[in-house]
């Protein structure tokens, strides 16, 4: 049956049944009912919307990246782990028989509005990524049993229906901060990133808890936290920490992730500093363009590719009303990628011929 068919039959517009078939919430519910009569009656049911109509769940799952800085460039072309984790989603969702639906969060009224799309059965399962999702949000979506996941956001959370997948950020952290101290370095700066997430908070804590297992003291002057995670806020984080730190500069950085990694480096060449030289570097996520950089960038890989798996594979589980392996995942996979953005300064030196 055709939608002209269900207009006519139901008494209203074609331009109606298009608004209630695509979820608009601007139709009043008796209008509603009568195109949802005729659709059940008919079994009208040329997608996904249509299904939604006929109180069946939708099997669409909502990618919502949280990215409430509107000055930047989007979230998504400017991160490589989102448009990796994207791909990924997709792909596992597509065998599952799911689709994806990706959205950008600009600001808190949108967020809300994710509320009505599973209401509507637009969706039947939510993945969140991004900056923090508020907890008067999560606990409103939990109350509405509308199913979703956090990514790398929290370490857990007690709301039925609410998942968290994380990888393993903090001894990650800590290996990375390990290899310099390794390589001779003491004085090690952190460009963190947003403490309120647990992923860079972890981070952060296993910077400070490898300089203290290893005798070397934490200083606040060496870390500078970042709320948004891209190049430019590297760039001025590196500046800040040496400007700080002209008596005693570090002689290596850990980055909480590689973008702010890539800012850094650049804002190292431009005052005057050579890598690994003079400075070494480590970043956190191996992003692809960490192998291009002069020099290449020392990192630490999570399989994002796993970690969307684990993700969907369990967000899907739940949907389905099965059982899901455990309402706190983690990825605990990770290894340090030492390329030679790392100089060891114990190493003797090479002499050179004359």
């Amino acid at each position: 049956m055709k939608s002209t068919e269900i207009a006519k039959l139901a008494g209203v517009s074609r331009s109606t049944v298009s608004r209630v078939i695509n979820g608009y919430s601007n139709v009043p519910p008796e209008t509603r009912r009568r195109v949802m009569d005729v659709v059940e009656k008919y079994g009208y049911s040329p997608n996904n919307a249509a299904r939604n109509l006929a109180g069946k769940p939708s099997r669409i799952v909502g990618l919502f990246i949280v990215d409430l800085d509107e000055t930047s460039e989007n979230i998504i072309h400017a991160s490589p782990f989102y448009s990796a984790f994207l791909t990924y989603a997709a792909d596992r969702l597509q065998q599952k028989g799911y689709q994806l639906l990706v959205s950008v969060i600009k600001n808190r009224m949108q967020m809300k509005n994710i509320l009505n799309m599973f209401q509507e059965n637009m969706v039947s399962g939510g993945i969140f990524m991004g900056d923090l999702v508020p907890s008067s949000i999560l606990k409103a979506l939990s109350d509405a049993h509308c199913t979703s996941i956090l990514i790398n956001q929290r370490e857990s959370v007690n709301y039925p229906g609410i998942l968290t997948a994380n990888t393993e950020n903090y001894w990650g952290a800590y290996e990375a901060v390990n290899t310099l101290i390794e390589n001779g370095h003491k004085r090690i700066a952190h460009i963190a990133g947003s403490i309120d997430k647990s992923s860079t908070r972890e981070r952060f804590e296993g910077y400070r808890d490898c300089l203290l297992k290893n005798g070397i003291p934490f200083e606040e002057n060496l870390v500078v936290k970042m709320n948004i995670h891209r190049e430019e806020n590297g760039y001025w984080a590196a500046k800040q920490i040496f400007a700080n730190n002209q008596g005693r500069l570090p002689t290596a950085i850990f980055s909480s992730n590689d973008l702010l990694a890539l800012g850094a480096m650049r804002a190292l060449g431009d005052m005057g500093f050579r890598i690994p030289q003079d400075v070494s570097i480590i970043g956190f996520d191996n992003t692809e363009i960490s192998r291009f950089t002069t020099p290449p960038l020392s990192t630490v890989a999570a399989s994002v590719e796993k970690l969307s798996n684990l993700a969907i594979d369990n967000l899907v589980a739940l949907v389905e009303g099965k059982e899901c392996l455990r309402q706190n995942l983690k990825l605990e996979e990770f290894e340090v990628i030492v390329r030679e953005s790392i100089l060891n300064i114990n190493a003797p030196e090479t002499p050179t011929d004359i």
